[in-house]
Protein backbone atom coordinates (compact mmCIF):
# COMPACT_ATOMS: atom_id res chain seq x y z
CA UNK A 1 0.00 0.00 0.00
CA UNK A 2 0.95 3.65 -0.51
CA UNK A 3 0.71 6.23 2.25
CA UNK A 4 -1.05 9.47 1.24
CA UNK A 5 -1.03 12.82 2.98
CA UNK A 6 -4.23 14.83 2.64
CA UNK A 7 -5.92 18.05 3.74
CA UNK A 8 -9.54 19.12 3.50
CA UNK A 9 -12.55 20.70 5.19
CA UNK A 10 -14.83 18.80 7.54
CA UNK A 11 -18.61 18.93 7.53
CA UNK A 12 -18.41 21.46 10.37
CA UNK A 13 -16.22 23.77 8.30
CA UNK A 14 -12.98 23.03 10.13
CA UNK A 15 -9.72 22.39 8.31
CA UNK A 16 -8.50 18.81 8.70
CA UNK A 17 -5.40 16.94 7.62
CA UNK A 18 -3.85 13.52 8.09
CA UNK A 19 -2.42 10.45 6.43
CA UNK A 20 -4.08 7.34 5.05
CA UNK A 21 -2.96 4.10 3.40
CA UNK A 22 -4.45 2.95 0.09
CA UNK A 23 -3.42 1.22 -3.14
CA UNK A 24 -3.99 4.28 -5.30
CA UNK A 25 -5.10 7.90 -5.15
CA UNK A 26 -8.67 7.09 -6.17
CA UNK A 27 -9.12 4.63 -3.31
CA UNK A 28 -7.50 7.08 -0.90
CA UNK A 29 -9.91 9.83 -1.94
CA UNK A 30 -12.86 7.49 -1.44
CA UNK A 31 -11.74 6.66 2.09
CA UNK A 32 -11.04 10.31 2.94
CA UNK A 33 -14.59 11.34 2.02
CA UNK A 34 -15.75 9.55 5.15
CA UNK A 35 -13.62 11.92 7.21
CA UNK A 36 -14.08 15.26 5.48
CA UNK A 37 -16.66 16.82 3.20
CA UNK A 38 -14.24 18.59 0.85
CA UNK A 39 -10.83 17.26 -0.17
CA UNK A 40 -8.45 20.11 -1.00
CA UNK A 41 -5.12 18.30 -1.46
CA UNK A 42 -3.75 14.79 -1.56
CA UNK A 43 -0.26 13.51 -2.36
CA UNK A 44 1.67 10.28 -1.80
CA UNK A 45 4.38 10.16 0.84
CA UNK A 46 7.60 8.57 -0.35
CA UNK A 47 8.41 5.60 1.83
CA UNK A 48 11.85 5.30 3.35
CA UNK A 49 14.17 2.69 2.00
CA UNK A 50 13.80 0.59 5.13
CA UNK A 51 10.04 0.43 4.62
CA UNK A 52 10.18 0.00 0.88
CA UNK A 53 8.74 -2.99 -0.86
CA UNK A 54 10.03 -6.49 -0.35
CA UNK A 55 13.34 -7.64 -1.76
CA UNK A 56 14.89 -4.20 -2.10
CA UNK A 57 18.25 -5.97 -2.11
CA UNK A 58 17.22 -8.51 -4.77
CA UNK A 59 14.74 -11.16 -5.76
CA UNK A 60 13.85 -13.98 -3.45
CA UNK A 61 15.71 -17.20 -4.17
CA UNK A 62 13.75 -19.87 -5.99
CA UNK A 63 14.62 -22.47 -3.36
CA UNK A 64 13.12 -20.24 -0.69
CA UNK A 65 10.06 -19.65 -2.86
CA UNK A 66 9.64 -23.42 -3.19
CA UNK A 67 9.64 -23.78 0.60
CA UNK A 68 7.08 -20.99 1.02
CA UNK A 69 4.79 -22.53 -1.63
CA UNK A 70 5.10 -25.92 0.05
CA UNK A 71 4.04 -24.40 3.37
CA UNK A 72 1.06 -22.66 1.78
CA UNK A 73 -0.04 -25.87 0.07
CA UNK A 74 0.14 -27.97 3.25
CA UNK A 75 -1.62 -25.42 5.46
CA UNK A 76 -4.37 -24.66 2.93
CA UNK A 77 -5.05 -28.38 2.46
CA UNK A 78 -5.82 -28.62 6.17
CA UNK A 79 -8.69 -26.15 5.75
CA UNK A 80 -7.23 -23.17 7.63
CA UNK A 81 -8.55 -19.76 6.44
CA UNK A 82 -6.28 -17.92 4.05
CA UNK A 83 -5.54 -15.01 6.42
CA UNK A 84 -4.46 -17.36 9.19
CA UNK A 85 -2.47 -19.36 6.64
CA UNK A 86 -0.47 -16.31 5.56
CA UNK A 87 0.18 -15.40 9.20
CA UNK A 88 1.48 -18.91 9.96
CA UNK A 89 3.80 -18.89 6.95
CA UNK A 90 5.04 -15.44 7.98
CA UNK A 91 5.97 -16.72 11.45
CA UNK A 92 7.98 -19.57 9.93
CA UNK A 93 9.91 -17.32 7.53
CA UNK A 94 13.60 -16.96 8.39
CA UNK A 95 14.11 -13.98 6.08
CA UNK A 96 12.98 -10.76 7.80
CA UNK A 97 12.03 -9.11 4.49
CA UNK A 98 9.87 -12.09 3.58
CA UNK A 99 8.29 -12.06 7.01
CA UNK A 100 7.42 -8.35 6.76
CA UNK A 101 5.94 -8.81 3.30
CA UNK A 102 3.76 -11.73 4.39
CA UNK A 103 2.51 -9.77 7.39
CA UNK A 104 1.45 -6.95 5.04
CA UNK A 105 -0.19 -9.47 2.73
CA UNK A 106 -2.15 -10.93 5.66
CA UNK A 107 -3.45 -7.46 6.57
CA UNK A 108 -4.53 -6.76 3.00
CA UNK A 109 -6.28 -10.12 2.66
CA UNK A 110 -8.08 -9.46 5.96
CA UNK A 111 -9.17 -6.09 4.51
CA UNK A 112 -10.87 -7.87 1.60
CA UNK A 113 -8.23 -7.93 -1.14
CA UNK A 114 -7.41 -11.10 -3.05
CA UNK A 115 -4.24 -12.99 -2.21
CA UNK A 116 -2.74 -12.41 -5.68
CA UNK A 117 -3.46 -8.69 -5.52
CA UNK A 118 -1.98 -8.50 -2.03
CA UNK A 119 1.23 -10.21 -3.18
CA UNK A 120 1.42 -8.00 -6.25
CA UNK A 121 1.00 -4.76 -4.31
CA UNK A 122 3.40 -5.63 -1.49
CA UNK A 123 6.28 -6.98 -3.57
CA UNK A 124 7.36 -5.72 -6.97
CA UNK A 125 10.02 -8.41 -7.32
CA UNK A 126 7.96 -11.57 -6.98
CA UNK A 127 8.06 -13.63 -10.21
CA UNK A 128 5.12 -13.13 -12.54
CA UNK A 129 4.64 -16.91 -12.58
CA UNK A 130 3.95 -16.80 -8.86
CA UNK A 131 1.40 -13.97 -9.08
CA UNK A 132 -0.51 -15.35 -12.06
CA UNK A 133 -0.63 -18.93 -10.75
CA UNK A 134 -1.97 -17.73 -7.39
CA UNK A 135 -4.56 -15.60 -9.20
CA UNK A 136 -5.64 -18.55 -11.36
CA UNK A 137 -5.86 -20.76 -8.26
CA UNK A 138 -8.11 -18.24 -6.50
CA UNK A 139 -10.40 -17.92 -9.50
CA UNK A 140 -10.73 -21.69 -9.93
CA UNK A 141 -10.93 -22.49 -6.20
CA UNK A 142 -7.82 -24.69 -6.31
CA UNK A 143 -5.38 -22.47 -4.44
CA UNK A 144 -3.79 -25.33 -2.51
CA UNK A 145 -3.15 -27.23 -5.75
CA UNK A 146 -1.70 -24.11 -7.36
CA UNK A 147 0.79 -23.70 -4.53
CA UNK A 148 1.72 -27.38 -4.84
CA UNK A 149 2.44 -26.87 -8.54
CA UNK A 150 4.48 -23.76 -7.78
CA UNK A 151 6.51 -25.68 -5.20
CA UNK A 152 7.42 -28.30 -7.82
CA UNK A 153 8.09 -25.61 -10.43
CA UNK A 154 10.51 -23.57 -8.33
CA UNK A 155 12.19 -26.68 -6.96
CA UNK A 156 12.84 -27.96 -10.51
CA UNK A 157 13.92 -24.49 -11.64
CA UNK A 158 16.45 -24.13 -8.82
CA UNK A 159 17.87 -27.59 -9.54
CA UNK A 160 18.16 -26.80 -13.25
CA UNK A 161 20.04 -23.58 -12.52
CA UNK A 162 22.32 -25.47 -10.15
CA UNK A 163 23.10 -27.96 -12.95
CA UNK A 164 23.84 -25.14 -15.39
CA UNK A 165 26.13 -23.46 -12.87
CA UNK A 166 27.81 -26.81 -12.21
CA UNK A 167 28.35 -27.37 -15.93
CA UNK A 168 29.93 -23.93 -16.33
CA UNK A 169 32.04 -24.02 -13.17
CA UNK A 170 34.84 -26.24 -14.51
CA UNK A 171 35.35 -24.27 -17.77
CA UNK A 172 35.31 -21.02 -15.77
CA UNK A 173 37.96 -22.33 -13.38
CA UNK A 174 40.14 -23.48 -16.30
CA UNK A 175 39.86 -20.04 -17.95
CA UNK A 176 40.71 -18.20 -14.71
CA UNK A 177 43.68 -20.48 -14.02
CA UNK A 178 44.87 -19.99 -17.62
CA UNK A 179 44.73 -16.20 -17.26
CA UNK A 180 46.69 -16.35 -13.99
CA UNK A 181 49.33 -18.63 -15.53
CA UNK A 182 49.74 -16.33 -18.56
CA UNK A 183 50.05 -13.31 -16.28
CA UNK A 184 52.74 -15.01 -14.17
CA UNK A 185 54.66 -16.08 -17.28
CA UNK A 186 54.56 -12.59 -18.74
CA UNK A 187 55.52 -10.76 -15.54
CA UNK A 188 58.00 -13.24 -14.00
CA UNK A 189 59.31 -15.88 -16.40
CA UNK A 190 59.78 -13.84 -19.60
CA UNK A 191 61.66 -10.95 -17.87
CA UNK A 192 64.10 -13.54 -16.46
CA UNK A 193 64.79 -14.94 -19.94
CA UNK A 194 65.09 -11.41 -21.32
CA UNK A 195 68.11 -10.84 -19.08
CA UNK A 196 69.70 -14.05 -20.35
CA UNK A 197 69.10 -13.09 -23.99
CA UNK A 198 70.58 -9.62 -23.42
CA UNK A 199 73.73 -11.13 -21.91
CA UNK A 200 74.18 -13.40 -24.93
CA UNK A 201 73.96 -10.52 -27.37
CA UNK A 202 72.34 -12.57 -30.14
CA UNK A 203 69.72 -11.53 -32.66
CA UNK A 204 66.33 -12.79 -31.49
CA UNK A 205 63.54 -14.07 -33.77
CA UNK A 206 60.60 -11.74 -34.42
CA UNK A 207 58.23 -13.96 -32.40
CA UNK A 208 60.51 -13.81 -29.36
CA UNK A 209 60.83 -10.03 -29.66
CA UNK A 210 57.04 -9.72 -29.80
CA UNK A 211 56.71 -11.90 -26.71
CA UNK A 212 59.23 -9.76 -24.83
CA UNK A 213 57.39 -6.60 -25.91
CA UNK A 214 54.12 -8.00 -24.57
CA UNK A 215 55.88 -8.92 -21.32
CA UNK A 216 57.24 -5.36 -20.99
CA UNK A 217 53.73 -4.03 -21.46
CA UNK A 218 52.41 -6.33 -18.71
CA UNK A 219 55.19 -5.25 -16.34
CA UNK A 220 55.23 -1.50 -17.03
CA UNK A 221 51.67 -0.74 -18.16
CA UNK A 222 49.49 -3.29 -16.36
CA UNK A 223 47.21 -0.51 -15.12
CA UNK A 224 46.38 0.39 -18.73
CA UNK A 225 45.35 -3.21 -19.37
CA UNK A 226 43.13 -3.21 -16.28
CA UNK A 227 41.58 0.12 -17.32
CA UNK A 228 40.86 -1.17 -20.85
CA UNK A 229 39.30 -4.41 -19.56
CA UNK A 230 37.20 -2.51 -17.00
CA UNK A 231 36.05 -0.09 -19.70
CA UNK A 232 35.06 -2.93 -22.00
CA UNK A 233 33.11 -4.65 -19.20
CA UNK A 234 31.25 -1.42 -18.34
CA UNK A 235 30.53 -0.73 -22.03
CA UNK A 236 29.26 -4.28 -22.47
CA UNK A 237 26.94 -3.94 -19.45
CA UNK A 238 25.58 -0.60 -20.65
CA UNK A 239 25.07 -1.85 -24.20
CA UNK A 240 23.25 -5.02 -23.09
CA UNK A 241 20.76 -2.83 -21.22
CA UNK A 242 19.60 -1.30 -24.51
CA UNK A 243 17.13 -2.94 -26.89
CA UNK A 244 19.71 -3.62 -29.60
CA UNK A 245 22.20 -4.82 -27.00
CA UNK A 246 19.75 -7.29 -25.51
CA UNK A 247 18.97 -8.73 -28.94
CA UNK A 248 22.67 -8.97 -29.81
CA UNK A 249 23.53 -10.61 -26.49
CA UNK A 250 20.63 -13.05 -26.79
CA UNK A 251 21.72 -14.11 -30.28
CA UNK A 252 25.32 -14.38 -29.10
CA UNK A 253 24.32 -16.74 -26.29
CA UNK A 254 22.29 -18.92 -28.63
CA UNK A 255 24.50 -18.91 -31.74
CA UNK A 256 28.10 -17.94 -31.06
CA UNK A 257 28.82 -18.66 -27.39
CA UNK A 258 30.98 -21.65 -26.45
CA UNK A 259 28.12 -22.66 -24.17
CA UNK A 260 25.36 -22.15 -26.74
CA UNK A 261 24.10 -25.73 -26.36
CA UNK A 262 23.78 -25.28 -22.59
CA UNK A 263 22.01 -21.94 -23.11
CA UNK A 264 19.54 -23.48 -25.56
CA UNK A 265 18.80 -26.44 -23.30
CA UNK A 266 18.33 -24.09 -20.34
CA UNK A 267 15.86 -21.99 -22.35
CA UNK A 268 13.99 -25.14 -23.42
CA UNK A 269 13.76 -26.32 -19.80
CA UNK A 270 12.46 -22.90 -18.67
CA UNK A 271 9.86 -22.94 -21.44
CA UNK A 272 8.64 -26.46 -20.64
CA UNK A 273 8.47 -25.99 -16.87
CA UNK A 274 6.76 -22.60 -17.05
CA UNK A 275 4.20 -23.49 -19.73
CA UNK A 276 3.30 -26.73 -17.97
CA UNK A 277 2.82 -24.95 -14.64
CA UNK A 278 0.78 -22.09 -16.12
CA UNK A 279 -1.53 -24.35 -18.13
CA UNK A 280 -1.99 -26.77 -15.23
CA UNK A 281 -3.03 -23.78 -13.09
CA UNK A 282 -5.86 -23.07 -15.55
CA UNK A 283 -4.46 -20.25 -17.70
CA UNK A 284 -5.30 -20.21 -21.41
CA UNK A 285 -2.46 -20.93 -23.83
CA UNK A 286 -1.94 -17.33 -24.99
CA UNK A 287 -1.77 -15.99 -21.43
CA UNK A 288 0.61 -18.79 -20.47
CA UNK A 289 2.83 -17.90 -23.43
CA UNK A 290 2.87 -14.22 -22.48
CA UNK A 291 3.99 -15.06 -18.95
CA UNK A 292 6.55 -17.59 -20.16
CA UNK A 293 8.05 -15.05 -22.56
CA UNK A 294 8.74 -12.76 -19.59
CA UNK A 295 10.27 -15.58 -17.52
CA UNK A 296 12.78 -16.84 -20.10
CA UNK A 297 16.26 -15.62 -19.20
CA UNK A 298 17.28 -15.27 -22.86
CA UNK A 299 15.85 -12.05 -24.30
CA UNK A 300 15.66 -13.30 -27.90
CA UNK A 301 13.74 -16.44 -26.93
CA UNK A 302 11.33 -14.31 -24.90
CA UNK A 303 10.79 -11.90 -27.82
CA UNK A 304 10.20 -14.73 -30.28
CA UNK A 305 7.69 -16.40 -27.97
CA UNK A 306 5.90 -13.10 -27.36
CA UNK A 307 5.58 -12.57 -31.13
CA UNK A 308 4.08 -16.05 -31.47
CA UNK A 309 1.13 -15.15 -29.23
CA UNK A 310 -0.66 -13.31 -32.05
CA UNK A 311 -0.28 -16.34 -34.33
CA UNK A 312 -1.67 -18.71 -31.69
CA UNK A 313 -4.66 -16.39 -31.18
CA UNK A 314 -5.37 -16.77 -34.90
CA UNK A 315 -5.25 -20.57 -34.68
CA UNK A 316 -1.58 -21.25 -35.42
CA UNK A 317 0.03 -24.11 -33.53
CA UNK A 318 2.47 -23.42 -30.71
CA UNK A 319 4.83 -26.07 -32.09
CA UNK A 320 5.00 -24.26 -35.45
CA UNK A 321 5.91 -21.00 -33.71
CA UNK A 322 8.61 -22.78 -31.70
CA UNK A 323 9.99 -24.40 -34.83
CA UNK A 324 10.27 -21.02 -36.59
CA UNK A 325 12.66 -19.70 -33.93
CA UNK A 326 15.20 -22.42 -34.73
CA UNK A 327 16.44 -22.41 -31.15
CA UNK A 328 14.25 -24.96 -29.37
CA UNK A 329 15.38 -28.62 -29.45
CA UNK A 330 13.55 -30.73 -32.03
CA UNK A 331 12.39 -33.21 -29.39
CA UNK A 332 10.64 -30.47 -27.39
CA UNK A 333 9.04 -29.04 -30.55
CA UNK A 334 7.79 -32.43 -31.70
CA UNK A 335 6.42 -33.36 -28.27
CA UNK A 336 4.64 -30.02 -28.10
CA UNK A 337 3.03 -30.82 -31.44
CA UNK A 338 1.99 -34.25 -30.16
CA UNK A 339 0.37 -32.63 -27.14
CA UNK A 340 -1.51 -30.18 -29.35
CA UNK A 341 -2.79 -32.93 -31.62
CA UNK A 342 -3.90 -35.26 -28.82
CA UNK A 343 -4.90 -32.70 -26.19
CA UNK A 344 -3.21 -34.93 -23.59
CA UNK A 345 -0.82 -33.12 -21.20
CA UNK A 346 1.16 -36.31 -20.62
CA UNK A 347 2.11 -36.67 -24.28
CA UNK A 348 3.07 -33.06 -24.82
CA UNK A 349 4.17 -31.84 -21.44
CA UNK A 350 0.84 -30.19 -20.54
CA UNK A 351 1.23 -27.70 -23.37
CA UNK A 352 -2.46 -27.63 -24.28
CA UNK A 353 -4.22 -28.80 -21.17
CA UNK A 354 -6.57 -25.83 -21.14
CA UNK A 355 -7.42 -22.87 -23.34
CA UNK A 356 -5.89 -23.91 -26.66
CA UNK A 357 -7.77 -27.22 -26.67
CA UNK A 358 -10.75 -25.47 -28.29
CA UNK A 359 -8.75 -25.44 -31.54
CA UNK A 360 -7.59 -29.04 -31.25
CA UNK A 361 -9.58 -31.98 -32.62
CA UNK A 362 -11.12 -34.17 -29.93
CA UNK A 363 -8.92 -37.19 -29.14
Amino acid sequence: MTTFEYSGISRDGDKVSGIIEAYNEYEAATLIRDRCAILTAIKPIKASKTMDSLFSSGKIKEKELAIICSQFSIILTSGIPIVRCVELVAKQATNKNVQQMLEKVAKDVAAGYTLAQSFENNSKNLPITFIETVRAGEESGTLDTSFARLEKFYDKSSKTKAKVVGALTYPAIVIVVGIIVVFIIMTVAVPMFKGVFDSLGVELPAVTKALIAVSDFFVNSWYVLIAVISGLVVAFKLYTHTENGRVWNGNRQLKYSLFRRINRMNGAAQFAYTMSTMLSAGLIATKAMEITSKVLSNYVLGKELDKAVAGVEQGRKISDSMRDTGYFPQLLTEMTGVGEESGEPGTGGAIVKRGHSARIPAP
